[in-house]
């Protein structure tokens, strides 16, 4: 079956250094999601989702990690419709806990890898999760 419809987001995956390190996943109705949403017309990958990051986190001046970008596509449904969604997410560190979110979420966390890679429901999220961890890995071992 074909998409009935095409869908181009942007987002962040938020991180606070720490042992353990941390990431900023938003929750609504118990599913847990990174920051992100749909791209607007005019708008670059990286203008959406620091858009996106402010409307839903409250954060609007995150610290952006250069190098890290992880593209995904999934279907998913919606109505009737077979949605054929694209996402970018990039990476930034924050520094504090604090996050006020939109009417969009129920909640948030600040979750381990290994907390994450428990909770998320969607096979794309826990990739993005791994890709990420390793990433800063990676910068830890260069710096």
């Amino acid at each position: 079956m074909s998409p009935n419809r095409r869908e181009v987001s942007a987002g962040f995956v938020i991180f606070q250094l720490g042992s353990p390190r941390r990431y900023l996943f938003l929750t609504h109705r118990g599913r847990y999601d990174l920051p992100k949403g749909l791209k607007q017309q005019g708008e670059d990958d990286i203008t959406t989702a620091l858009r996106e990051l402010g409307e839903e986190t409250g954060i609007v001046s995150p610290k952006v990690i250069q190098g890290f970008s992880s593209r995904k596509h999934y279907f998913y449904r919606w109505k009737e419709d077979l949605v054929s969604k694209d996402v970018v997410y990039f990476l930034a560190e924050h520094g504090s806990s604090e996050i006020v979110i939109s009417g969009e979420h129920d909640g948030y966390a600040w979750l381990t890898k290994d907390e994450a890679l428990e909770r998320l429901m969607y096979p794309t999220l826990k990739e993005v999760v791994i890709d990420v961890d390793r990433f800063i890995d990676g910068m830890a071992k260069k710096g």
